[in-house]
């Protein structure tokens, strides 16, 4: 079962909306603590010393933005990746939303942005973080609550499919940050990498942006192009 936190008290998690939730709980053999903090909830740490984790939208998209004041967007590898270039600025879908990390950066470049989540704890988090976000870009955000592979049978009308799985290979050595840790112990990895990227290569949109850590293997063939930062590798694969 799950355990709901408000100002002290438990919340009764018994509705049918925490029955997918509590499914998973049981699945994975521990109780799950989500707490309401700031007008959404968050979850507890695997490890009690940590903070709870959650989306900050409003916090996010305003931190990019005086970001962007001060550096050109041209500099990101991301937006050159997907294709920002003057004045355009590509439909994307985010295939892999997580904690929304990539998706509200696309925002901030003024990208309208759909993103695909299946995983029902992360899931939650989006929910809970979009009611409580007012930041006027979020009016270009679109989330879907399904499997990457059931939103590629009705895309919506994008012109950039952007996929960033949990497949690890013997290349990655560094150490995942706090959020992919405790949701790697949760999901493991996405063992259906390479059937989503097949499936989205198939759909000819523009471009299809990968992302992948430095060092690691293609998901398939070689892209059109690559974008390398520091950790970071872009693969774009052009539509023929």
């Amino acid at each position: 079962m799950i355990k709901l936190i408000k100002e002290g008290s438990l919340l009764s998690a018994d509705g049918p909306e925490f029955e997918e939730l509590n499914k998973f709980s049981a699945q994975l053999g521990r109780e799950l603590v989500f707490e309401w903090i700031g007008g959404q909830f968050w979850l507890h740490s695997d490890l009690p010393p940590e903070k709870p984790i959650g989306i900050e939208i409003d916090r996010e998209l305003s931190r990019h933005e005086d970001y962007f004041k001060k550096s050109s967007l041209q500099k990101e590898l991301l937006a050159r990746a997907v294709g920002v270039k003057g004045p355009y600025r590509p439909k994307v879908l985010d295939l892999t939303a997580g904690m929304l990390g990539d998706s509200l950066l696309l925002l901030s470049f003024g990208c309208e942005v759909w993103a695909s989540e299946r995983h029902p704890v992360i899931r939650f988090l989006i929910e809970s973080a979009l009611k409580n976000a007012q930041h006027p870009k979020i009016k270009s955000f679109h989330f879907l609550s399904q499997e990457a592979s059931e939103v590629l049978k009705a895309c919506p009308p994008v012109d950039v499919l952007y996929y960033d799985p949990m497949f690890e290979d013997a290349n990655e050595k560094t150490a995942p940050k706090k959020e992919m840790r405790i949701f790697r112990s949760m999901v493991g990895s996405d063992q259906d990498a390479v059937d989503v990227f097949q499936e989205a290569l198939e759909l000819k949109v523009k471009r299809l942006v990968v992302k992948r850590p430095r060092q690691s293997i293609f998901l398939s063939h070689k892209p059109s192009v690559e974008y390398i930062g520091k950790s970071t590798r872009y693969d774009v694969y052009f539509s023929v």
